[in-house]
């Protein structure tokens, strides 16, 4: 997994028509042909969002649903940003998984997914899908802005439940995932690394600020390396509990290194000129490259900003080359762009 969210959700059958979550025959049971309840209802972790509204975020995202039935089903799919479904039908338990285009669009998009019983169309329920969007706007949840780091984009509106009461289930939820972290900011999903003490981002920091740029100006750049970072816009990038690692701390890390750190922690392939690294600790660390008056040395160089400041204008950086074993802490002036891994607080 790189770039997308992994979340799970929960579809149980449960009888729940007393409460009125669904419509329910005239004699207020459902039963298949073994006389068995076979009445639905869907959960989001422990929220049920039975004919309720699901707001996601606008990042790519797979979910996984745990269906549980004792009868046959299929799930329709009446959305543009839903791509895939599967499996879309069977019968009885099954884990369906489900992934959302990112919303590149100037607006909210809307969706349903339909899961239907054919044996009992009594059963259908519906759950309405709103994606939300890069803007300002009222219908756009201006609270995702105040998530921690960890939290879920997705929310559902069920007047039972408070929106606080949803976000927090699925923050409970999420936060079992202890390898990956979700940056509430733009849904970014980040595999982490705990290395001794301390837990690292084991990507490049990917989100968007000003002074921050993709090598050549070519947004699949973006994708594979993270963006390029100008000191003081680096020293700000890092999420709500999340810091620009000092060069105190980069020490730390390769004090626990016994030799030839650099290849310890390069990526298995992508460098040049042989110089591909072990990544013996997880961090995979790409030769993204670095920017001053132009972009220079994508293939062959990784460097790291660190928050430890020098004689003003200049900064100290971590340098990782393709032809050496070793990595190095260096000063470079502070207008000068590189990359950025964020460590936690």
């Amino acid at each position: 997994m790189s770039f997308a969210k992994s979340y799970k959700f929960t579809m149980i059958a449960l009888a729940l028509c007393a409460v009125g979550f669904i419509a329910c025959s005239d004699s207020d049971s459902s039963s298949d042909a073994n006389g068995e309840d076979n009445v639905l209802s869907i959960k989001l972790g422990e929220t049920p969002v039975n004919g309720g509204v699901l707001l996601l975020g606008k990042g790519e995202s797979f979910y996984e649903l745990n269906l549980e039935s004792n009868g046959e089903w299929r799930i329709e799919n009446n959305s543009t940003f839903i791509d895939s479904v599967l499996p879309e039908s069977g019968l009885g338990n099954a884990d369906v998984k489900i992934h959302v285009k990112k919303n590149d669009s100037e607006g909210q998009r809307k969706g349903e997914l339909r899961v239907v019983f054919p044996k009992d169309t009594s059963l259908n329920t519906v759950i309405d899908l709103r994606q939300m969007y890069s803007g300002d706007y009222e219908d756009n949840d201006a609270s995702f802005d105040s998530l921690e780091m960890g939290a879920i984009f997705a929310c559902s509106f069920m007047g039972l439940f408070s929106k606080e009461a949803a976000l927090q289930c699925l923050t409970d939820a999420f936060e079992k995932s202890e390898n990956y972290r979700v940056d509430p900011r733009d849904g970014k999903m980040y595999k982490l690394e705990k290395i001794g003490s301390q837990l690292w981002m084991a990507e490049n920091l990917l989100y968007e600020t000003p002074n921050s740029y993709c090598y050549d100006d070519n947004a699949d750049n973006c994708k594979k390396y993270g963006r390029l970072y100008e000191w003081d816009a680096a020293m700000e990038a890092c999420p709500k509990g999340w810091h620009l690692p000092s060069k105190y701390e980069w020490n730390e890390l390769f004090y626990g290194i016994v030799k030839n750190k650099g290849k310890a922690l390069k990526s298995t392939s992508d460098w040049l000129r042989d110089g591909n690294g072990s990544d013996d600790y997880g961090l995979n660390v790409l030769p993204a490259g670095y920017k001053d008056s132009e972009y220079r040395s994508l293939g062959d160089i990784a460097r790291f900003w660190t928050s430890t400041d020098d004689h003003g204008y200049t900064a100290f950086l971590v340098r990782i080359e393709a032809l050496k074993d070793d990595a190095y802490l260096n000063e470079e002036v502070k207008y000068n762009a590189n990359s950025v891994r964020c460590l936690k607080d």
